[in-house]
Protein backbone atom coordinates (compact mmCIF):
# COMPACT_ATOMS: atom_id res chain seq x y z
CA UNK A 1 0.00 0.00 0.00
CA UNK A 2 1.15 3.11 -0.70
CA UNK A 3 -1.07 6.31 -0.20
CA UNK A 4 -0.74 9.21 -2.94
CA UNK A 5 -1.23 13.17 -2.98
CA UNK A 6 -4.92 12.26 -4.49
CA UNK A 7 -6.03 10.21 -1.11
CA UNK A 8 -3.58 12.62 1.41
CA UNK A 9 -5.34 15.65 -0.37
CA UNK A 10 -8.67 13.72 -0.33
CA UNK A 11 -9.19 13.12 3.66
CA UNK A 12 -7.64 17.37 3.77
CA UNK A 13 -11.15 17.62 2.19
CA UNK A 14 -13.30 15.47 4.01
CA UNK A 15 -11.81 16.80 7.08
CA UNK A 16 -12.74 20.54 6.00
CA UNK A 17 -16.37 19.68 5.07
CA UNK A 18 -16.94 17.37 8.21
CA UNK A 19 -15.40 21.01 10.22
CA UNK A 20 -17.85 22.83 8.11
CA UNK A 21 -20.89 19.89 8.22
CA UNK A 22 -23.49 22.30 10.26
CA UNK A 23 -22.48 25.52 8.98
CA UNK A 24 -22.02 26.02 5.25
CA UNK A 25 -21.06 24.33 1.90
CA UNK A 26 -17.81 24.78 1.01
CA UNK A 27 -15.84 25.25 -2.66
CA UNK A 28 -13.40 23.77 -3.65
CA UNK A 29 -11.42 26.35 -4.57
CA UNK A 30 -12.06 27.91 -1.05
CA UNK A 31 -10.37 24.01 0.51
CA UNK A 32 -7.48 24.72 -2.02
CA UNK A 33 -6.40 28.51 -1.32
CA UNK A 34 -6.65 27.22 2.87
CA UNK A 35 -4.14 24.55 1.87
CA UNK A 36 -2.20 26.03 -1.16
CA UNK A 37 -3.57 23.02 -3.24
CA UNK A 38 -4.40 22.85 -7.00
CA UNK A 39 -8.01 23.65 -7.38
CA UNK A 40 -8.69 21.59 -9.86
CA UNK A 41 -7.45 18.70 -8.34
CA UNK A 42 -9.06 19.40 -5.07
CA UNK A 43 -12.14 19.88 -7.88
CA UNK A 44 -11.57 16.54 -9.47
CA UNK A 45 -11.11 15.00 -5.68
CA UNK A 46 -14.30 16.16 -4.84
CA UNK A 47 -16.19 15.13 -7.66
CA UNK A 48 -15.38 11.72 -7.06
CA UNK A 49 -16.49 11.80 -3.65
CA UNK A 50 -19.78 12.87 -4.71
CA UNK A 51 -20.00 10.35 -7.35
CA UNK A 52 -18.90 7.57 -4.56
CA UNK A 53 -22.14 9.62 -2.21
CA UNK A 54 -19.48 10.52 0.58
CA UNK A 55 -20.47 14.39 -0.57
CA UNK A 56 -22.68 16.34 -2.06
CA UNK A 57 -23.06 19.64 -3.96
CA UNK A 58 -25.27 22.59 -3.96
CA UNK A 59 -25.56 24.97 -7.20
CA UNK A 60 -25.61 28.81 -6.76
CA UNK A 61 -23.93 31.70 -4.91
CA UNK A 62 -24.05 29.89 -1.51
CA UNK A 63 -23.16 26.72 -3.23
CA UNK A 64 -20.36 23.94 -2.91
CA UNK A 65 -19.88 21.00 -1.71
CA UNK A 66 -20.74 19.52 1.93
CA UNK A 67 -21.02 15.85 3.77
CA UNK A 68 -23.55 13.21 2.68
CA UNK A 69 -23.89 11.66 6.40
CA UNK A 70 -22.85 12.80 8.99
CA UNK A 71 -18.91 12.91 10.04
CA UNK A 72 -19.14 10.55 12.86
CA UNK A 73 -20.72 8.00 9.64
CA UNK A 74 -18.05 8.57 7.47
CA UNK A 75 -14.44 5.98 7.64
CA UNK A 76 -11.24 6.94 6.76
CA UNK A 77 -11.20 3.81 4.53
CA UNK A 78 -14.29 5.24 2.82
CA UNK A 79 -12.78 8.20 1.68
CA UNK A 80 -9.70 6.02 0.60
CA UNK A 81 -11.56 3.58 -1.28
CA UNK A 82 -13.81 6.19 -3.09
CA UNK A 83 -10.69 7.96 -4.48
CA UNK A 84 -9.56 4.21 -5.57
CA UNK A 85 -6.89 3.61 -3.36
CA UNK A 86 -5.71 -0.01 -3.25
CA UNK A 87 -5.52 -0.68 1.23
CA UNK A 88 -3.85 -4.36 0.67
CA UNK A 89 -0.70 -4.23 2.83
CA UNK A 90 1.05 -6.95 0.60
CA UNK A 91 0.18 -7.73 -3.08
CA UNK A 92 -0.45 -11.16 -2.24
CA UNK A 93 -3.48 -10.05 -0.33
CA UNK A 94 -5.16 -8.83 -3.85
CA UNK A 95 -6.85 -11.58 -5.68
CA UNK A 96 -6.21 -9.84 -8.98
CA UNK A 97 -1.99 -10.56 -8.36
CA UNK A 98 0.01 -13.20 -8.80
CA UNK A 99 2.58 -14.78 -6.43
CA UNK A 100 4.83 -17.73 -6.82
CA UNK A 101 4.69 -18.30 -3.32
CA UNK A 102 1.20 -17.78 -2.30
CA UNK A 103 1.04 -21.91 -1.91
CA UNK A 104 3.79 -22.32 0.79
CA UNK A 105 3.98 -18.72 1.87
CA UNK A 106 4.66 -19.28 5.88
CA UNK A 107 3.71 -15.09 6.02
CA UNK A 108 0.84 -14.99 4.43
CA UNK A 109 -1.41 -15.75 7.35
CA UNK A 110 0.51 -13.12 9.62
CA UNK A 111 -0.32 -10.17 6.21
CA UNK A 112 -3.72 -11.69 6.40
CA UNK A 113 -4.18 -10.89 10.01
CA UNK A 114 -2.24 -8.01 9.58
CA UNK A 115 -4.48 -6.62 7.07
CA UNK A 116 -7.92 -6.88 8.71
CA UNK A 117 -6.48 -5.12 11.96
CA UNK A 118 -5.55 -2.60 9.73
CA UNK A 119 -8.95 -2.22 7.59
CA UNK A 120 -10.52 -2.87 10.51
CA UNK A 121 -8.58 0.61 11.94
CA UNK A 122 -9.74 2.57 9.14
CA UNK A 123 -12.96 1.64 9.67
CA UNK A 124 -12.45 2.38 13.19
CA UNK A 125 -11.64 6.28 12.49
CA UNK A 126 -14.21 8.16 11.33
CA UNK A 127 -14.35 12.25 10.30
CA UNK A 128 -15.12 13.31 13.48
CA UNK A 129 -13.22 11.20 15.75
CA UNK A 130 -9.83 12.42 13.93
CA UNK A 131 -11.57 16.34 14.08
CA UNK A 132 -11.33 15.60 17.88
CA UNK A 133 -7.92 14.81 17.91
CA UNK A 134 -6.71 17.63 15.50
CA UNK A 135 -6.56 20.71 16.79
CA UNK A 136 -5.45 21.86 12.99
CA UNK A 137 -8.71 22.84 11.86
CA UNK A 138 -8.83 26.44 11.70
CA UNK A 139 -11.36 29.19 10.19
CA UNK A 140 -9.91 30.40 6.50
CA UNK A 141 -8.40 33.68 6.14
Amino acid sequence: MNLTKKSSYGLIAALELAHHSETSPQSAATIAVHYSLPVSFIEKILHELRLAGIVRSKQGRAGGYYLARSPERISVRDVLEALGESLDLVGCLNSETHCELTDCCPTQSAWRHIDTRFKGLLDSLSLQSLLRSDTGFSEPQ
